[in-house]
């Protein structure tokens, strides 16, 4: 009975991860990169200026205030982003009041020079935010349509995880089994170290994925069960929103930011200033909030500190108050988004996750690793679903790191003044990747696995030296300037390619070893057979 529950548990696991694995590599590996949206979002926006080192915050508030009362002095609501170790420039934005039928307003933000006070004018760009938003928007697809996509396939991701435990008998046993160069069973024991090695991750980032959605998911439930008013009080425990200070139409001269500023520094025992939020600015009512970095998974009072921007008070407010449905869903949200996390981290949560895109990677190679020798028996060559699904192995697992790689060219090729750029820089990537998906169908399969990996190390390891012939803001410069953010990205575009150099080596050295025992065995047998024939004739003679 248990042999029998374990193996449909194999042939749901199996399948579950063919049928969407495609789609949950593209996810896995888009929403792993949304884990340095922002620093991928200032290496594709090489205008602005590099960092301005020792800077206080005063001098920085007085820039951006200075900015807002040119620019934006008849909106009520201010934020300021100071400069951070992900972040790295002055960012101002603000809120404009909503239009007829809407119930908020148009947001506007800018990168402020620290050195002349004025706007950056970058080129337009999707930036990392839009690497991101596809691993769940899909891009191109309705957002309607989208989210449902992905709850699907993350149920499933699911469920691929739970039995993928359970039809492990010695889990731990495999975790420590590596046969390298045994063909099935090496690919075999890659896919359950990259299973087990950040099972908790795999699991947490899966399941937090389906509470983003939950009242989509869970429309009819709640539309059965709750009228609107339940509905939006609900919806107010899971989403507490701090009260603020609504504007009174009574103009008044706000302090300056950078005096209140010192408010904040004394409740602090530790100065992390992260962000200004400026509520009915040059009203009688004006308030400033100056909030810290974020230093806890759920929600923090003491990381916010308000103040009256009239007299220069600091008020007591009452905090959001979590319910444990509110802390519950908010504890998931930072854990998939990683908010609360430092550098350290961060690239914790970026390798788990490239971890998990592997593991799908090599879930699917093992698919094809399976049957081949079966399928290459046949008298007409591989079935058609088979070859489909090699065919999409290649184009995905190492077509779609290339085509990410052409997002980032056509960042730096395209023309500045270029009419509906940001959209033509996703076209730029998803028009490779459709090649990249149909060029291995008119190769051998050997052929066109190598191919694309030596086009990979290629792509990757020339962007950096394309950014030194387009930009100022390269790999040599950055290390100048102290700029780590910015060196760090060209740095890792080259270790991806030397990764993909050398798996490109591996690959080839591989298939020339596999050759070359083939071709033993053939000698072997025909050596074999010649020593055959002769014992036959010499028995022959001897009667």
């Amino acid at each position: 009975m248990k042999d029998n529950f374990r193996q449909s548990m194999k042939w749901f696991h199996t399948w579950v991860g063919l049928i969407v694995g495609w789609i949950l590599f593209f996810m896995f590996l888009t929403g792993t990169l949304g884990y340095f949206y922002q620093e991928i979002t200032r290496w594709m926006e090489p205008e602005r200026p590099f960092i301005e080192h020792n800077i206080s915050n005063e001098q920085l508030i007085n820039i951006a205030q200075t900015y807002l009362k040119k620019n934006a002095q008849d909106v009520d609501e201010w934020d300021i982003d100071l400069p951070t170790a992900r972040n790295q420039n002055l960012r101002v934005g603000w809120r404009h009041p909503p239009e007829a039928g809407k119930k908020r307003g148009r947001y506007e933000s800018s990168v402020v020079d620290i050195a002349t006070g004025e706007k950056v004018e970058s080129r337009a760009t999707g930036g990392g935010r839009l690497l991101y938003r596809m691993h769940y928007r899909l891009h191109y697809l309705s957002t309607k349509i989208s989210y449902w996509i992905v709850g699907f396939c993350s149920m499933l991701m699911l469920l691929a995880v739970i039995t993928g435990v359970v039809i492990h008998k010695k889990i731990f046993t495999d975790f420590f089994t590596f046969r390298a160069k045994k063909g099935l069973p090496g690919w075999l024991d890659i896919h359950n170290v990259l299973s087990v090695i950040a099972l908790p991750f795999h699991f947490m980032i899966t399941y937090s994925g389906l509470l983003f959605f939950l009242f989509t998911y869970m429309a009819l439930s709640t539309n059965l069960q709750t009228n609107e008013d339940e509905y939006r009080e609900m919806r107010k425990e899971i989403y507490p929103r701090t009260p603020h200070a609504q504007s009174t139409n009574q103009p008044a001269k706000m302090i300056d930011i950078s005096v209140l500023y010192q408010q904040a520094k004394n409740s602090w025992q530790a100065d992390e200033l992260s962000t200004i939020e400026v509520f009915a600015a040059n009203d009688s009512n004006a308030q400033v909030r100056f909030v810290r970095h974020e230093t806890d998974i759920t929600y923090n009072p003491n990381d916010e500190v308000l103040v009256n921007a009239i007299t220069g008070e600091m008020i007591t407010h009452t905090p959001r108050e979590y319910t444990a449905a509110g802390i519950i869903h908010n504890g998931f949200f930072s854990l998939h988004e990683g908010q609360f996390a430092g550098p350290i981290a961060r690239w914790i949560y970026f390798f788990t996750g490239l971890i998990g895109t592997a593991m799908i990677a090599s879930g699917l190679i093992l698919w094809t690793t399976k049957r081949k020798p079966q399928q290459m028996k046949k008298p007409n060559g591989p079935d058609f679903g088979y070859r489909l699904v090699e065919q999409l192995n290649i184009g995905t697992i190492v077509g779609l790191p290339i085509a990410i790689a052409m997002y980032f060219y056509a960042n730096r090729l395209l023309p500045i003044d270029m009419a509906d750029r940001v959209n033509w820089e996703a076209n730029v990537m998803f028009i490779s990747w459709a090649l990249l998906l149909v060029y291995p169908a008119f190769r051998p399969a050997n052929k066109a696995w190598h191919e694309q990996l030596q086009l990979a190390a290629l792509v990757y390891i020339a962007l950096p030296l394309v950014n030194i012939l387009t930009t100022d803001k390269h790999l040599i410069n950055s290390l100048l300037q102290q700029d780590w953010g910015l060196a760090a990205f060209d740095l890792t575009l080259l270790g991806v390619g030397c990764c993909f150099a050398f798996s490109a080596y591996k690959y080839k050295a591989l298939t020339v070893d596999k050759k070359t025992s083939r071709q033993r065995v053939k000698q072997d047998k025909s050596v074999g057979n010649e020593k055959l024939l002769q014992l036959q004739r010499v028995s022959k003679g001897n009667g």
